[in-house]
């Protein structure tokens, strides 16, 4: 059962070398940023997410290397991960937790989440794993027993020629999800591991990380609108059996859902037209970054 006291964020993949653990540390430093508690929960072994937050500059992120005992099989790995999450949500604003996803561990581990972000690479490989692995886990996604977590696809190590690819837009992604913005290769982001953080960088690829960090915020706010609106339909539901408000009940929770989303519709018209007019000056790293998206988002609709 979520916590609502803490926002809780899985970032998984069942694939290696996708910039997983990369992201891991360095957005538990940026949500530090924000003013906001943040901690970082390893459950791999290697605990590289957490080598790089105890190994840089403090920034106030609570660090906890847990590795899980996939070797053991069972639940035993599921139910240790759910008990570390819940620990850490009691005293946290923020819970980040790093996980190399393996068979032994149950889908139902992603209930206890509010986010779930996969990073994947844009090579056609690497799409065909990350696909595998939500059509696997579709019902978690689509689940109407349960509250799902939102889901976020984040296209990592791009490399600069990959950002006209189509290799993303041609696949068939089994459940609805966002596309943050691609997070860019350099070797300068690797220079900084357990040295420093992504967000002080000033080149592209600090400029790309920010972006995707600003992409996470806005599923926070989004995450938490949909969890009062889940709590208004419910509260509508049980005073419909005694009262006859039924219908005023669901047009405030309709009116609620609807001001939101006419809220981040006049955002992203702002951002669309922001982009078209930066487009139509230089072409900056920043402005090929929202074509990117644009173009991703696009082949959603």
């Amino acid at each position: 059962m979520k916590s609502p006291n803490s926002f809780k964020i899985l970032i998984t993949s069942p694939k290696g070398g996708v910039g997983k653990s990369t992201v891991s540390a360095n957005l538990a430093a940026f949500m530090q940023s924000q003013g906001q508690t943040v901690t970082l929960l390893d459950f791999d072994n290697h605990g590289s997410s957490s080598s790089w937050l105890r190994r840089a500059p403090n920034v106030g992120v609570v660090v906890q290397h847990q590795p899980l005992p996939l070797h053991q099989g069972g639940n035993r790995s599921t139910l240790d991960a759910r008990l570390h999450l819940r620990r850490a949500a009691v005293s946290t604003e923020v819970v980040i937790c790093d996980l190399t996803w393996s068979n032994t561990i149950a889908g139902e581990l992603m209930f206890e989440y509010d986010l779930v972000v996969v990073p994947t690479s844009v090579s056609e490989i690497e799409l065909t794993a990350t696909v595998g692995f939500l059509s696997h886990h579709h019902w978690v996604f689509d689940s109407a027993m349960h509250a799902p977590p939102l889901l976020l696809l984040s296209p990592t190590r791009v490399q600069t020629d990959q950002m006209n690819d189509d290799t993303f837009s041609k696949q068939r992604f089994p459940v609805k999800f966002i596309l943050t913005p691609p997070i860019l290769e350099a070797q300068s982001a690797k220079s900084m591991f357990e040295r420093g953080y992504l967000m002080d960088m000033t080149d592209a690829c600090g400029q790309s990380f920010v972006e995707f960090c600003h992409a996470v915020l806005e599923a926070q706010v989004l995450s938490k609108a949909n969890q009062k609106i889940r709590q208004i339909s419910k509260l509508s539901s049980a005073r419909s059996r005694g009262t006859l408000d039924t219908a005023s009940a669901f047009a405030n929770q309709g009116s609620l859902l609807g001001r939101h989303r006419v809220h981040k519709a006049k955002q992203y018209d702002e951002i669309f037209t922001q982009s078209a007019q930066h487009e139509a000056g230089t072409a900056t790293t920043t402005a090929r970054l929202t074509g990117f998206l644009n173009r991703w988002s696009a082949s959603r609709l």
